[in-house]
């Protein structure tokens, strides 16, 4: 059935506001300075380019200077940095005592509406097999291909040129952004794919075989499972299993930054953030609750313990364990990579 399609996407807060004390019981916070009753904060802003209006943050002393040069700006403090409400005093602020869930709040609550898709029906170019199931209040965009017998839930948006293959599932109000390939696949519910990412493509594994002169492949005939409120960032990579029954594993409320490849066979526990230009190579099991910083590799078949830390481009070779925070080219215990570097640094000096 062709749909006529409504598009609309919302880029702004619709002129939402809210007065300073009607603000911090939003945040569940104590007010410090004087200030007008009559003014409408509309939004949230960076402390290093301060609106008015807006209100911003400091998280810690480094980025307390920049009160200074201000006037009647509105900040959110951490209660540790209260003594900054004194020493800047021509400035009106909130002290809270979570400011991240505080901030996020705020975010939420001015521009939250701005990452939904809004779109209506389904385009005319789409191209969809009669087979599949499509829920209520899809909305699928131009030149889409939805395959056999797969199934898309209701409220979900499947952008313009995305492939989604036979077979795949997907649930209930997920996002799936433009030129996105989704194959061999079971997405949950809740999740934003962002756009290029490809889901359940071919892995990459091969055999050298020097005597024979060749180089043979592993036929990957498994999937992907991916769970409720997973997040992939543009142009991000997950590979099927080796084997049916097997799938490669994205958990719940897992976040997966742009750039990142997920390979076969791996295992990322619930909660997880993984940040840009990582590699996680086939067979690995990260735990629940792990941070992997920006351009961080962890070889084939690595284990990583709940809640581990992996920092900037680490090279992990070896189990990591639970609550472990590791670092360095190959990866060991940060603080033992630190006493490394720093006697590393000393004999250089001496030699020079």
């Amino acid at each position: 059935m062709v749909m006529r399609v409504k598009k609309h996407f919302t880029t702004e807060n619709h002129g939402l506001s809210l007065g300073i004390i009607e603000l911090a019981k939003r945040v569940k916070g104590k007010i410090i300075g004087d200030f007008d009753e009559g003014i409408k904060v509309t939004g949230t802003c960076g402390i290093d380019n301060y609106v008015e209006n807006k209100v911003s943050f400091v998280k810690n002393m480094k980025y307390g200077e920049m009160l200074a040069d201000l006037q009647s700006a509105l900040i959110l403090v951490p209660e540790d940095l209260v003594e900054l409400c004194d020493r800047y005093p021509q400035n009106i602020y909130i002290v809270v005592k979570d400011l991240s869930n505080s901030m996020m709040n705020l975010q939420d609550f001015f521009y939250g509406d701005q990452l939904l898709i809004l779109e209506e029906g389904i385009s005319a170019t789409a191209i969809i097999a009669e087979s599949a199931k499509i829920g209520r209040e899809v909305y699928i965009g131009e030149n889409a291909y939805i395959g056999e017998n797969a199934i898309i839930g209701d409220g979900t948006k499947i952008m313009h040129n995305c492939c989604i293959s036979g077979n795949v599932v997907i649930g209930k109000r997920t996002y799936i952004h433009p030129m996105c390939t989704c194959e061999n696949c079971q997405i949950g519910d809740d999740c934003v794919i962002g756009p290029g990412v490809c889901i359940g493509n071919d892995g990459f594994r091969f055999e050298q075989n020097i005597e024979r002169n060749k180089v043979r492949k592993w036929l990957h005939t498994g999937g992907v499972r991916i769970g409720n409120r997973v997040q992939i960032f543009a142009n991000s990579v997950v590979q099927r299993s080796v084997f049916e029954g097997n799938p490669t594993v994205i958990s719940d409320d897992v976040k997966i930054a742009s750039m990142i490849v997920v390979g076969h066979n791996a295992k990322i526990g619930a909660r997880t953030v993984i940040t840009c230009h990582t590699m996680i190579s086939g067979s690995n099991r990260i735990g629940e609750d792990v941070w992997i910083g920006a351009g961080a590799v962890l070889s084939n078949g690595v284990s990583v313990g709940d809640r581990a830390k992996i920092l900037i481009n680490a090279v992990v070779v070896e189990d990591v364990a639970e609550d472990e925070m590791v670092s360095g080219f190959y990866a060991m215990p940060h603080k033992q990579w630190k006493r490394v570097y720093n006697k590393l640094r000393e004999e250089s000096k001496n030699l020079a």
